[in-house]
Order: structure tokens, then sequence, then C-alpha cells
């Protein structure tokens, strides 16, 4: 089965080798070095150093996936397209030179499209494939602008019209313009424009800003977008970025032992997934970051999986998510499967990766490189709210505080609840009690087992982790509560709703995808999207 995995896997008559060689270690780092001269040549030496381990990384996913997952004939010349793109060509030679960057990385875009077709069209499910893109671009479509949820969370939090003027930010209802242009954003996606402008402008100030460490994503946007285009640039590939989520729960479901057709419910519904509704049209990490939950625990089960294949790429992918967004518990669900199914190398070795990486980054990159880490004093840094959630815990175990303790508890549950759009997160925990009360009367518990330690991991983690961040909740929330700090639960919510509607409604099992799809478009009758008041866990406000 292995050898039909998406994206991943070596064609067998290509032989070639999933060890690291010093041959490929050569190519990359000549590749590496060769962009990190051209850029400080051509924009200054700051940039080209800056763009270092971001390129490390790309250059290393992309090198691993023409090598073993395209024709061995072609191989050099696709990963040229690669490294072409990191010499940012519209800014180090000539600004008409942005179509160029485009067709590069519209051309990365298909061959990675390609690999997807073949993996359906080998399983004879193209249909589902070409159905859950449709949705997917449906949904992005009729999301855009001012009729994006998180564009209009805040002012619907507050009872307040809209009142945007094109061109202008108003900070009362929190929508702004992106980069001064007429597109309509929430105000804080212009928090992560400084982590696209360290790689490409030199005397860029970015010392107040305070998502620097969340760069990958950035890094990505910044290869093609350039001034008046960045919106545009992030849009396509946060809807590439959720197609490919959409595989990977696809191939989750199958290695799980799913059935084929809770494979195709599990897709259908990940298309509609409010999260993504929720953030595709948001210049900013966010749907990437819900995107690793997929994508890292898919690269997982490939690594345990006794047949393994092309595993530098699937390393670089779970890491890639850490350098994207602030997901410590996605990398310890990660580690945890590692040992549960005794993949020991793995379960130290990719975690302490990717601690170092985002040392390098902070002490390195931006400590002593761009000169400035950002202003990680500002209550809006992660690094504040996390240890300001931390000192609560502290103060309310300390001071035995137990009103306060049960008020964190409640809001880290209400915030899981929420997360799962309360329905999702019943499907899970059914799910988890279902296997664990049938475990001697299933018929196929065998095949279940995966899907019962994937699924207690997510949900105890992640459950964990809300009451954790509980108090810095409260700082932006009028509720106390921000749901979207539990979306990542959303690959176990998704496959807990395909295994019930095909266990027990069989062909009609599609009723769940559309009605996902059916609740993502609201808007369309002029109700606002129902994920906007799972922003702040406003469910009564939806029926005033």
């Amino acid at each position: 089965m292995n050898q039909l995995a998406p994206v991943v896997v070596a064609s067998p008559e290509n032989g070639n080798s999933q060890a690291i060689s010093l041959k490929d270690i050569g190519i990359v780092s000549i590749a590496l070095i060769a962009q990190c001269l051209w850029t400080s040549i051509f924009i200054s030496t700051k940039v080209g150093l800056l763009n270092c381990l971001p390129s490390l990384v790309f250059l290393g996913m992309w090198y691993w996936f023409t090598k073993l997952s395209l024709g061995i004939k072609y191989s050099r010349w696709y990963f040229l397209l690669g490294f072409l793109i990191t010499l940012r060509l519209p800014i180090t030679i000539a600004p008409q030179l942005e179509f160029v960057s485009w067709i590069l990385y519209l051309s990365i875009i298909s061959l990675i499209g390609y690999k997807f077709f073949e993996y359906f069209k080998n399983r004879q499910q193209l249909i589902v494939l070409y159905l859950a893109t449709a949705i997917i671009l449906f949904n992005s479509f009729t999301h855009l602008f001012l009729d994006s949820p998180f564009t209009y969370s805040f002012r619907l939090a507050n009872q307040l019209p809209s009142n945007y003027i094109t061109g202008q930010d108003n900070n009362l209802t929190w929508e702004c313009s992106y980069e001064g242009s007429n597109l309509a954003v929430h105000c804080d996606t212009r928090h992560y424009i400084p982590s696209e402008k360290i790689f490409s402008e030199p005397n860029y100030d970015a010392s107040f800003s305070v998502f620097l460490n969340r760069f990958f994503y950035g890094y990505l946007n910044s290869l093609v977008g350039v001034q008046g285009h960045r919106w545009f640039m992030s849009f396509s590939l946060n809807i590439f970025i959720w197609i490919s989520t959409c595989v990977a729960i696809y191939r989750i479901a199958e290695i799980a032992k799913l059935s084929e057709r809770a494979q195709k419910i599990a897709m259908l519904c990940c298309a509609s997934s409010w999260g993504f509704v929720h953030f595709v049209a948001q210049p900013s990490p966010h749907i990437a970051a819900f995107a690793s939950a997929s994508i890292i625990l898919w690269a997982t089960l490939e690594l345990i999986s006794d047949e393994l294949i092309n595993y530098p790429l699937l390393i670089l992918l779970i890491v890639s998510g850490s350098l994207t967004y602030d997901i410590y518990p996605l990398i310890l669900i990660s580690s945890l499967l590692f040992f549960i199914h005794k993949r020991l190398i793995f379960g130290v070795s990719i975690p302490l990766l990717s601690i170092s990486l985002n040392v390098f980054w902070k002490y390195i990159s931006l400590q002593q490189i761009l000169g400035t880490i950002g202003d990680i004093q500002s209550i809006s840094s992660p690094s504040s709210n996390l240890t300001y959630s931390f000192q609560n815990w502290a103060k309310v175990i300390l001071s035995l505080n137990f009103g306060r303790f049960w008020q964190l508890l409640s809001n880290g549950f209400m915030t899981y609840l929420y997360g799962g759009m309360i329905l999702g997160t019943i499907a899970s925990t059914g799910l988890l009690i279902y296997l664990a009360i049938n475990k001697k009367d299933e018929p196929n518990y065998d095949d279940n087992k995966l899907l019962f330690t994937v699924s207690a991991c997510f949900c105890t983690v992640m459950l964990i982790a809300m009451f954790l961040v509980a108090a810095q909740s409260e700082i932006w929330s009028p509720t106390k509560l921000i749901p979207r700090f539990a979306f990542y639960i959303y690959p176990v919510n998704t496959l807990a709703i395909a295994f019930f509607a095909d266990k027990y409604i069989n062909r009609w099992g599609y009723v769940a995808p559309i009605a996902t799809f059916v609740v993502a478009n609201s808007t369309l009758i002029k109700l606002a999207s129902i994920s906007a008041f799972f922003e702040y866990g406003l469910v009564g406000l939806y029926w005033q």
C-alpha cells in the first residue's frame, strides 16, 4: 500500500534509495550556498544570510520530493525549478521578472498536484479529488475580504456594524486594508508582513514585530509575493495547502484502515472544515498551521510504517510545521506516537531537530544577523502569552485557589469543545469510548487499534494544552474563550465523523460532508458564517 502513498513515494522502477548519501547532501549544500551568495550580492549580505535556514528546509524538501517522487530522468530539472524560485529574480534582477517567479511557483504546484492525481488515479478515486478541490475552491472564493469569517468576527463579537471604507483601516471593528490596498482583511494579519519583508528588504525595521519566530510561511510567501501582490500569493498558497491537507486526511484514513467510503467522507468533510473556511482569505500562517496537524500526523504514520520510503522529506515536513507556528502539542503527539510504536530514533531526533532549528533562527538568524528578535515583551507576542499562562497556573497551584482552578479548567474545556464545533468533539470522544468498550466485540478491532491510539493521543494532548493556555484566552476574548486554539484536533474529529457516518448510516453517510458544506456556506443565505461565532465561543449569539 505504501508504494502508492502520495508525494513521498518513489516509483519502484526508479531504483532510488531512501538513504541520504553524500551526493544528496552535496547537491542541496551547493544549491543553498549559491542561493545565499546570489541574494547576498544582489540584495544584501544580511538578507542572504537570513534566507539560509528557511532555504535549507525548502530546498531539502523539494530535492527529496523530486528525487524520490518524480521520474529520475528529469529530477534534476525539476529541482532546478525550486532553486530558481529562491533566487528572487524580481528583486535581484528586475521587477518585470515577477511573472517568471509565478511560472516557477505554478510549475512546482503542478508537479505536486500531478502526484495527487496519480495517487487517486491508482485507486480509481479521481472523482473524490476533483470534488474536494471544487468544494475548496468554492468555499475559498465565497469567503473573501469582508465576507471572510475571520475579518468580521471581531465586530460581530462586539455587535458593531462594518463601516469599512475601502483602503482604510478601521481599528474599531478591526477590519483593515492589506498593505494599503483595497483588499479587506482582519487587522491581525498586519503582524505577519514583517516575516515576509525581512527576506527581501535589507533596510526593513522589524523590531516592532511580535511574530518573527513564525517565519517559514512568510518565507514561502515572499518567494513570489512582492509589493502589491502578497495577498494573491498568500491566497493561492492557502488554497493549495488546504487541498494538500485533505489529501493527507484521506491517506491517514487509509493507513488507519477505515473503509473506502469513510475515507471519501473524511476528505469531503475536510473540504468544508471550519478553520480553513475561517482563514483561507487571510494572509497569515493560520492555514499552514492548521494543515500541520494533518500533515504531521500523516508523515508520522508513514514513518511508523515498516515499508519506509523518503524519510528525509517526511522529517522535514514535520519540522517545517514548527517553523511556521507554535505547534508544540503537535510535535509532542508525533513523538508520543513514535514511542508507542517503538520508533525511538524518530521520537527523539525529530523534536530535537525542531528545537535546534528554532533556537538557531532566534539566536543566530534574528538576534545576530537581523539585529532584533522583535518585541517579545509585548503582550501580543507568543512567548509573553505562554509565560502569562504558566504564571497564572503557578499562582493557582501555590495559593490553592480552587475557584480559579475550576474556572481555568472550565474555560479550557469549553475552548476544546467549541474548537471541534461541538459535534466534532463529541464524535471524537464518542469514538474513543466506542472503541474502548467494544474492543472485544468489534470484528475489526485490530484494524482500529491505530485509530484508537491516534485519537487518544490527539484528544489527551490537545485537551491538556487548552487547560494550559486558558489564561491567555482571557486577554483576547470577551468570552474568555478562543476556540480556534483547539481547532488542531480536526483530523481526529473528521475521522470520527467519517467512521460513524459510514458505520451507522452507510451510503447515507455522505450527508456528513453535505452538512459541513451547508454550514460553511450559510453566508449565501445572508446568515453570518457560524465559524465566526466559534472564534470567541459566541454560539448563542448566532441565533440572535
